[in-house]
């Protein structure tokens, strides 16, 4: 087969790209687990990651070193090249310690190419989650109600401007807002986060009180039930519930056959058994 330099490309944001890119990194992580067994592939449109799990931070160092070494030799194979300036490590650990016993893992260097990189001592962004060290996601609650409020106070500023009957004011305020609010709430509701929990419940206050245009001295309890807004601990649960269930009508299939054949089945349930059986400490992502 003769190899003719591409000259051309797609427009930057195209939906075309990640679907080329789809389509010609189909086999990379098939690939790279046969080499690397002890890791797990995750691939969404255009990011690729890599879940290892290890007992302790240089395990965990020397496979995802392996990985980004297999993950460049199949790739140069093909003329391609991954950035890896925009590559990024995150270390997750159960353990709950002093900040300087995390700080000091996270010191740890990781070859990638040429080049060397450290664990992300930041939250990480990853789909729309801000993903932290010990998966609290701390961070990602923060962000997303600081989100929500600047949506619903720019809202109440149109809302008062136009002029709009509250059946419409409502409709807005939860498909606009709650949907921010609660995107990945599903990972970190817990009925014990009563923090989280009264945030969310005062986002919904304020919501009331935009759709019906009240006073801040207002009832709240009436005022909920005027307006129709479910509170926030039901509206959690039933996030939570749908997710569950989603992911066990996904996974159900796909985890039995993993016990006739290991290879087989999506990437995340082969996580999702493995981190039954094997129960470790610590993990990391590439």
């Amino acid at each position: 087969m003769e190899r003719r330099p591409l000259e051309a490309g797609v427009a930057q944001g195209s939906a075309v790209s990640p679907i080329l890119f789809a389509m010609y990194t189909s086999g990379l992580i098939k690939w790279v687990e046969e080499y690397v067994s002890e890791a797990e592939g995750l691939s969404f449109i255009g990011d690729l990651g890599w879940v290892v799990t290890g007992s302790d931070v240089n395990h965990v160092v020397s496979i995802v070193e392996r990985c980004a070494a297999k993950s460049i030799e199949w790739a140069s194979k093909r003329g391609l090249q991954f950035d890896t300036a925009r590559t990024e490590v995150v270390l997750f650990t159960r353990r709950w310690g002093h900040k300087k016993h995390l700080l000091a893992k996270l010191t740890a260097k990781i070859r990638v190419g040429n080049g060397s990189i450290r664990f992300n001592p930041q939250a990480t962004l990853w789909l729309g989650v801000w993903i932290d060290a010990h998966l609290a996601f701390k961070e990602h609650h923060n962000r997303s109600m600081k989100k929500a409020r600047g949506t619903e106070a720019r809202l109440r500023t149109l809302t008062k401007t136009y002029g709009a009957v509250p059946e419409r004011v409502r409709a807005v305020q939860v498909t606009c807002i709650q949907v921010v609010a609660l995107y990945g709430s599903e990972l970190w509701w817990d009925p014990r986060e009563i923090g989280r929990l009264d945030d969310l419940q005062l986002l919904l206050y304020r919501q009331a009180r935009s759709i019906l245009g009240a006073l801040p001295t207002t009832p709240r309890g009436p005022l909920m039930r005027e307006v129709g807004l479910t509170p926030a601990p039901v509206i959690l649960d039933s996030t939570q519930q749908r997710f569950t269930a989603r992911l066990a009508t996904t996974c159900r299939n796909k985890l039995m056959g993993l016990h006739r054949d290991p290879a087989s089945g999506a990437p995340i349930c082969r996580v999702v058994k493995k981190e039954h059986q094997q129960g470790r400490t610590t993990e990391g992502m590439n």
